[in-house]
């Protein structure tokens, strides 16, 4: 069974790298502005660059359809700022609420220079299906300047260390995924996390 998967824009960045990754990983991916008109999907993906204010924003109209395809218990992914929109809020631009399926707080990096750009290291901290397959220390591609410090959640399964601090690389609590860095730029080792998490949405839909 193909996997159906919906990437959901709602700023800026380049969502078409994302669809191909995920077509790469063997799902069917499409991009839309709206779920108004999708029924269903096995696989919704919250994609990653902008402002957290101007994405909650957008993400207004489409909440209940949001929450309504979290509690059937199908997967949703977060990437980068997608990430940062699961929490119960971010101190981007004030404070600004967040969707709240996970608690903590996004707040800005306190290292320099920001924003973070370019490979660090992943390191796993607990197991996660997302990771399968993966070493427990990887590289993967970031840009960002804020992030969840908060890594003691059972629900984080990797972190990323700059100098003195460390923050969340990786959540899993399903149906709830998210990474912090950008997969579909992560080489190899993007596309593993992808396919991974393309065989969860399918073993979920099947």
């Amino acid at each position: 069974m193909t996997v159906e998967a919906v990437i959901y824009k709602y700023g800026v960045g380049n969502v078409y790298s994302v669809k191909s990754g995920l077509e790469k990983a063997g799902a069917r991916a499409r991009i839309v502005e709206s779920l108004r008109d999708i029924p269903s999907m096995d696989l919704l993906i919250l994609p990653g660059v902008g402002s957290m204010p101007a994405a909650m924003a957008r993400l207004e109209k489409d909440l209940d359809r949001i929450m309504r395809h979290i509690d059937s218990g199908r997967p949703v992914m977060g990437i980068c700022l997608g990430l940062q929109l699961m929490y119960e809020a971010s101190t981007e631009f004030g404070v600004t609420k967040g969707l709240g399926l996970l608690e903590g707080i996004v707040d800005k990096m306190p290292v320099k220079p920001l924003p973070h750009i370019g490979w660090s290291q992943v390191e796993r901290v607990r197991g996660s299906a997302l990771l399968e397959g993966l070493p427990d220390r990887f590289y993967a591609y970031y840009v960002h300047s804020y992030a969840s410090m908060e890594t003691g959640k059972p629900w984080v399964k990797a972190i990323t260390r700059l100098g003195d601090i460390e923050f969340t690389a990786v959540v899993e609590k399903p149906p709830v995924y998210g990474t912090q860095f950008h997969p579909e730029r992560s080489g190899a080792n993007g596309l593993r996390v992808l396919r991974n998490l393309v065989e969860i949405a399918g073993g979920r839909s099947g």
